[in-house]
C-alpha cells in the first residue's frame, strides 16, 4: 500500500457518494421536507394543547422535535463528508506514492485515510440516510483517523520531499 488504494478507493468512493446524492437525498427531500414540517407541526400542536401528566412526556415530545430538526442536515452533512473524504483520499494517494518514506510508513498512511473516510462519512450515511443509528457512535473514530492522516502526511512530507538539486 503505497497509495495506489487511496487513488482507487478515492474514485469509486467519490463516484458511491455522487450517486447517493441524487438519488437518495434529492428525489424525496420535497416529499420528506413537507412530511418533517407536518410532524413537526402536529407535534408542536399536541404539546401546546395537551397538559402532559409528568415531565417525561414533555421531554419526549422536545425530542420528536430536535430529532426532525436535526435528520435533515445530517443527510445532507453525509453526502458533502464522503465527496470530501474521496477527494482527501485521492490527494492523499498522490502524495503517499511521491514521498521518499519507508514502505511501512506509507502503508500505515494509507490505512489511516480509508479508516477515516469509512468511519466517518460512512457511518454518517448508514445513521443518517440508512437509519442505523448505531453508526454515529463510531463517527469519531473516523474524525480522529483524519486528523491523525493528515499530521502524519505532514511529518512524512516534512521527511520524504527530496530538494531539488541546483
Amino acid at each position: 500500500m503505497n497509495g495506489k488504494i487511496n487513488i482507487v478507493f478515492g474514485f469509486i468512493y467519490f463516484a458511491f457518494t455522487a450517486v447517493l446524492g441524487p438519488t437518495v437525498l434529492v428525489p424525496h427531500f420535497s416529499v420528506t421536507q413537507q412530511a418533517m414540517e407536518k410532524t413537526a407541526q402536529s407535534v408542536g400542536n399536541v404539546k401546546q394543547e395537551a397538559q402532559p401528566t409528568s415531565a417525561s412526556t414533555a421531554e419526549a415530545l422536545s425530542s420528536i422535535l430536535d430529532y426532525l430538526k436535526v435528520a435533515k442536515p445530517m443527510a445532507k452533512g453525509a453526502h458533502s463528508h464522503g465527496n470530501l473524504e474521496a477527494l482527501l483520499n485521492i490527494a492523499a494517494g498522490v502524495v503517499l506514492l511521491s514521498l521518499a518514506i519507508p514502505a511501512s510508513f506509507k502503508a500505515l498512511l494509507s490505512i489511516i485515510f480509508l479508516v477515516g473516510a469509512v468511519f466517518h462519512s460512512g457511518m454518517l450515511y448508514l445513521g443518517s440516510v440508512f437509519h442505523l443509528y448505531w453508526a454515529f457512535n463510531l463517527t469519531v473514530i473516523g474524525a480522529i483517523a483524519i486528523i491523525a492522516g493528515l499530521v502524519g502526511t505532514g511529518i512524512a512530507s516534512f521527511i520524504g520531499i527530496k530538494k531539488a538539486e541546483a
